[in-house]
């Protein structure tokens, strides 16, 4: 090849060079093609330049005259007719190739810049999120929807209880919750999340208008200490630190309810600070009344709550996890202005299910006037593969401001457990202390021939409020509390077709023990026995 072919076959090769490539790829494999192009020529050219050097060489020592390429061009000036235009030189060329590279080079970089500059999206989970392309900030869209169906098998004495002791309870369907938020993080070490709930709730049976169910800021640079301002739910203990998506049943079991609700639950003005270890969860807050509180008119009420707990034991396969849990209200609501004002704390509860249009509870202290309360408990958790166990006891204290009135003490406990049929397993949450509900391995679909993920569960909780409440047909005595004691056995089937969506059946078997009036006689048995059947549709993410 002559080195007249080589420029033209040069010059060829970069004609096809675009200035503007489709994208940083293309424009990185045809850089790396360029320059290996260049590589071969440097390499055949020099080869070429030794040749030619040898042949000068070999002409020169048989007398033989070169011609020096310098002087080509002005002998050819000095010609009487013209010469054709000089052809580019190596250099040149070679320059000018380099310089095609550069700006090609320089294209990828602002592509790549400029791609790293994007926030990106995502719909991990079902979840729609945007996320700057640093980290820092995010912003993702929540939802959780529950459409409950349910129906009460309750016997025609039902009907003839007094409003005061539980009459026939209303069977049909409701949104349980329908909740539509916005959480995310701000400048990397700040998070937000606004809640907004249009659901029922847990104090009705009927859809309300829309309230906060979570408004708060939390400052997360101390990891894995966080501190959080506004309203939401201190965590008051394991069964209230599961999500409502995640939970076994259709509503937490009412001990641990009970519990969460005397200075916690949805919409809680409050400050937290929660230590979120590997191993070791803590909280502590300091608490006031619900965002939609409408009983209060005067001061607010004031409390402290507390929980701990620890993975004593952890492998693949097993997690085991034990923790405690206390609140403590040092000035009860007051009712009215004044020092003399009363204080109401009510323990109560709905019988595990929130269809009831009338939001009936059928186990009630009522009101009683409260110079302080303690509330204390104990749990623990166990998961095996796919078994999966919890248990807890709750104890109620009530300091009345009645003078010289003894102290109330109530309690309750529950035990539950499930299966997951397909062999997922629920996992530990070291966010929040607790477990999360089964991951489908195979999403449920025809066409892959998945089933999603299938659990079956059985609970059985035992709720008093009784406190020296006497016995039938005897007068109560003084100081006494006839709340009445509710024991329910609860069995459910749940089906996670994929991540977003779950669909639960559930029996429950409701016992109440409560003495009161029953048609106009006093100190007579006002319980009753029932079941329920009910459906729950839920998609959340």
């Amino acid at each position: 090849m002559t080195i007249r072919g080589l420029f033209l076959g040069t010059a060829a090769l970069a004609a096809f060079v675009t200035p503007a490539l489709a994208d940083e790829a293309s424009i990185e494999k045809r850089l790396d093609a360029m320059q290996q192009m260049i590589d071969s020529q440097q390499k055949q050219i020099e080869s070429q330049k030794s040749e030619i050097g040898q042949l000068r060489k070999a002409l020169a020592k048989r007398g033989a005259k070169t011609v020096d390429e310098a002087a080509i061009p002005a002998a050819v000036a000095t010609g009487e007719t013209a010469a054709a235009p000089a052809a580019p030189s190596l250099e040149d060329r070679v320059a000018a190739q380099e310089s095609k590279i550069e700006e090609l080079s320089e294209q990828a970089n602002q592509a790549r810049l400029s791609k790293q500059e994007q926030p990106t999206v995502s719909l991990a989970g079902g979840r729609p999120t945007i996320t700057s392309a640093d980290g820092r900030f995010s912003a993702a869209l929540r939802s959780t929807v529950q459409y409950d169906i349910g129906y009460f098998m309750q016997d025609a004495r039902a009907a003839k209880l007094s409003a005061a002791n539980g009459p026939d309870l209303s069977s049909g369907s409701n949104f349980r919750r329908a909740q539509l938020g916005l959480q995310g993080k701000l400048f990397g070490d700040w998070s937000y999340y606004f809640n907004y709930d249009f659901g029922s709730g847990v104090s009705s049976g009927n859809e309300l208008q829309g309230r906060i169910q979570q408004a708060w800021v939390e400052y997360d640079g101390l990891a894995p200490v966080t501190v959080r301002i506004g309203a939401f739910p201190p965590s008051a203990n394991l069964e209230d630190a599961t999500s409502p998506a995640d939970t076994l049943f259709f509503e937490r079991n009412s001990p641990s309810d009970v519990a969460r609700n005397i200075a916690g639950g949805d919409g809680r003005d409050a400050v937290a600070v929660t230590y979120a270890g590997e191993r070791v969860f803590a909280s502590i807050a300091y608490t006031g009344a619900k965002v939609a509180e409408t009983t209060l008119a005067f001061d607010e009420q004031e409390a402290l709550m507390g929980r701990v707990n620890g993975l004593v034991y952890a492998t693949d396969d097993v997690h085991a996890i034990v923790g405690a849990n206390a609140t403590y209200v040092f000035r009860a609501p007051d009712s009215a202005p004044g020092p003399g004002s009363l204080r109401g704390l009510t323990l109560q509860d709905l019988p595990e299910m929130t269809v009831d249009a009338q939001s009936t509870r059928l186990v009630s202290t009522g009101s009683v006037n409260t110079e302080q309360a303690l509330e204390w408990g104990a749990e623990g958790a166990l998961q095996w593969l796919n078994v999966y166990g919890q248990a807890g006891y709750f104890g109620y204290e009530i300091d009345p401001r009645t003078p010289g009135a003894s102290t109330l003490d109530f309690d309750g406990w529950y035990a539950q457990a499930s299966y997951v049929l397909t062999g997922e397993s629920r996992n530990y949450n070291s966010g929040t202390g607790s477990f999360t509900a089964p991951r489908p391995r195979i999403p449920f679909s025809f066409s892959s021939g998945g089933w999603g993920a299938w659990e079956i569960a059985a609970r059985y909780s035992d709720l008093d409020v009784n406190d020296h409440a006497g016995v039938l047909g005897a007068p109560l005595p003084t100081g006494g509390i006839r709340g009445g004691e509710q024991r329910i056995f609860t069995a459910a089937l749940n089906w996670y077709p994929n991540t977003v969506l779950k669909f639960a059946l559930q029996f429950q078997d409701v016992q109440i023990s409560r003495i009161g009036t029953f048609q106009g006689v006093a100190n007579s048995n006002v319980g009753q026995n029932f079941d329920t059947l009910a459906l729950r549709t839920q998609i959340a993410f």
